[in-house]
């Protein structure tokens, strides 16, 4: 009978073979060898079985789904189908690093007892004309903390993590395949996090589990975020509202019982206001430069600033959508003073 693995690599994929075949790739480079992938394919034409069977390791689980369930319910179906002791919940365009899975066992071997273990990540933009969007260069851009050395370690209570991590206390941007979960925790909590759009549903992953049993971090990049012509969000500016009224109301129901929620339900309103602003910004430079222009996002526009605890935003966003290189100076003006 074969052992239960430590980790369980959980995939949602969808006719993006290139990308998952590169990430399936990472993972085989794993210098940690005690865990299995399990892939849950969207695709009824099942385009991601020849890639994973390609492979030829038992390690390596492919699942087509009967229909195209979407990215939280494929997710859900890849946790279902797995059996490690702890879970990397990754997309199809996410790698990882040889050393992360090492790196994460140690650091819950030294740290026990805590529902997840998270390492830093990094950007990986694949070309300049995608850069130019983000202000990025065009390979490997860092998102570990300038404030901590390389290799930093923290132990976080639910309370720490929920406020530094809607505060960007802890990483400028955050990633949940860097990172691994208690597979018990998730399967409490019902899997990933439904309430309407996947938007945010990696924070809303993270928020819940830290607040089951808290959080261990170290400041090293152990995988990275692709950036490239098909990531979500493009082109899903209904969900944006979605993700502004229904986050919020989901997490409170989740952590609204912590002792310090009235001070971390302040600072998660404030981190979905500016992300809103943020993306609906983007969308706006990204159709101008695209000239794929979605009217969709001017209705998101109207609806998003009839939210209450938005709505002082909206002069920011203005300033960001018209004038970014001035936003841009302002705020880092705000931060030398």
């Amino acid at each position: 009978m074969q052992s239960q693995p430590f980790v369980s690599f959980c995939f949602s994929t969808f006719k993006r073979p290139v990308f998952l075949k590169s990430t399936l790739e990472s993972i085989l480079l794993q210098t940690f060898s005690d865990f299995e992938v399990v892939v849950s394919d969207n695709d009824i034409e099942q385009s991601g079985r020849a890639v994973v069977e390609s492979f030829n390791d038992v390690r390596f689980k492919y699942f087509a789904n009967e229909e195209n369930f979407g990215m939280k319910k494929s997710f859900n179906k890849s946790l279902e189908r797995s059996s490690g002791r702890f879970i990397v919940m990754i997309a199809d365009d996410d790698p990882v690093y040889p050393n992360m899975l090492k790196l994460l066992y140690d650091l819950q071997d030294e740290y026990p007892g805590y529902g997840m273990y998270l390492g830093g990540c990094d950007w990986f933009c694949t070309s300049h004309e995608v850069g130019k969007l983000y202000n990025f260069k065009v390979g490997t851009n860092s998102c570990l903390s300038n404030i901590h050395d390389i290799g930093y370690k923290k132990a976080y209570s639910p309370n720490e993590f929920l406020k530094e991590l809607f505060s960007f206390g802890i990483f400028p941007h955050y990633l949940w395949s860097t990172g691994i979960v208690k597979r018990e925790i998730l399967i409490e909590m019902g899997g990933v996090p439904e309430y309407g759009t996947p938007f945010l549903g990696d924070y809303a992953y993270m928020s819940t589990v830290a607040v089951h049993s808290g959080c261990v971090i170290t400041n090293t990049s152990l995988g990275c975020q692709t950036l490239h012509n098909e990531n979500f969000g493009r082109n899903q500016n209904d969900q944006i509202v979605i993700a502004a009224q229904n986050f919020p109301n989901y997490l409170e129901k989740k952590a609204g019982h912590l002792a310090e929620w009235p001070d971390i339900k302040q600072r998660m309103l404030k981190f979905v206001a500016l992300w809103v602003v943020s993306h609906m910004s983007f969308l706006h430079q990204y159709y101008k430069k695209t000239g794929k222009y979605d009217i969709s996002l001017k209705e998101a526009e109207k609806k998003v600033f009839k939210i209450e605890y938005i709505r002082k935003y909206k002069f920011k966003y203005y300033i960001k959508k018209k004038f970014p290189a001035i936003h841009d100076f302002l705020v880092r003006l705000k931060r030398m003073f």
